[in-house]
C-alpha cells in the first residue's frame, strides 16, 4: 500500500510549489497553483477548499487576485451555481506572464527613475564616487534589460510555435 504522498501525481505537485515559491510566488498561491497544476481539469471551489484546507473566502480573494494577473480562470458551468477554476497547463506561458510582471514592477521602474537621480546629483563634486557607482549599475541595468527583453521574447516565440 503507498501513502498519500507516494505518487506522481503528488511528487509533481510538491515540485511545482518548490518551483513557485522559488519564483517569489507567496504560500498560498503557491500552494493553490500547484494543485491546479496537477489536476487535468477544472476544479470546484468546494473541492479546492477540501484538498487545500483553505477557506471558501480566502480562496475566493486569492483566485480573484491570480485570475486578474491571467494566472487561471474562474467559471460557473451551465445549470450550476458551482464555481470552478482551471489553470492553463502551459507553464511557458505562464512563466511568461511572471518574467514580464518581474520586468514591469521592478526591472523598468529602476531603468526609469535611475537616470534621473544620476542627472539630478552628478554635477555636484561631494557625490562623484556615488555617481560613478550608479552609472556602473546603470550599466548593468541595460543589460538586464536587454536580455531580459531577449528572453521573454524568446518565451513568446517558442510558444506561438507550439501554441
Amino acid at each position: 500500500m503507498t501513502k498519500s504522498d507516494d505518487s506522481p501525481k503528488e511528487e509533481f505537485k510538491k515540485a511545482v510549489y518548490n518551483s513557485f515559491r522559488a519564483l517569489g510566488i507567496d504560500d498560498f498561491p503557491a500552494k493553490l497553483m500547484s494543485v491546479l497544476q496537477s489536476e487535468p481539469d477544472e476544479i470546484s471551489l468546494g473541492e479546492l477548499s477540501e484538498m487545500t484546507g483553505y477557506s471558501l473566502s480566502a480562496l475566493s480573494t486569492t483566485l480573484k487576485a491570480m485570475e486578474e494577473n491571467n494566472m487561471v480562470k474562474r467559471f460557473k458551468k451551465p445549470k450550476s451555481r458551482k464555481v470552478y477554476v482551471y489553470m492553463d497547463k502551459d507553464l511557458v506561458t505562464l512563466y511568461t506572464e511572471l518574467q514580464k510582471k518581474r520586468y514591469n514592477q521592478s526591472l523598468l521602474p529602476f531603468l526609469q527613475i535611475l537616470p534621473r537621480i544620476i542627472q539630478k546629483y552628478s554635477d555636484r563634486t561631494e557625490f562623484e564616487n556615488e555617481i560613478e557607482m550608479l552609472e556602473g549599475f546603470q550599466e548593468q541595468l541595460r543589460f538586464l534589460d536587454d536580455e531580459s527583453l531577449k528572453f521573454i521574447e524568446e518565451l513568446e516565440k517558442w510558444r506561438d510555435i507550439k501554441g
